[in-house]
């Protein structure tokens, strides 16, 4: 089964790394860095703890991720 998760690495000019949930943005990497190695580096590790959830923890992260995004979405003003 593919992952539900994926990375957006970070590069020379953005100090980030996004990983995803389901082609959304869950985390973005937040440390004191300058450096993108070390932001893809944290992202990597972070991937591999969140894989390991249990089936039951990772349908509790996807149910929290999208109430919140439902709401978000019905906050946003029409286009």
């Amino acid at each position: 089964m593919a992952s539900p998760y994926a990375i957006t690495p970070s590069d020379e000019t953005a100090y980030g790394t996004l990983i995803h949930l389901h082609g959304r943005v869950l985390l973005i990497t937040g440390i004191s860095s300058d450096s993108a190695a070390q932001h893809n580096r944290l992202a990597e590790l972070m991937v591999g703890v969140l894989s390991r959830l249990t089936p039951a923890e990772q349908a509790e992260l996807d149910a929290i991720v999208g109430a919140h995004e439902a709401c978000w979405t019905q906050e946003m003003p029409a286009q």
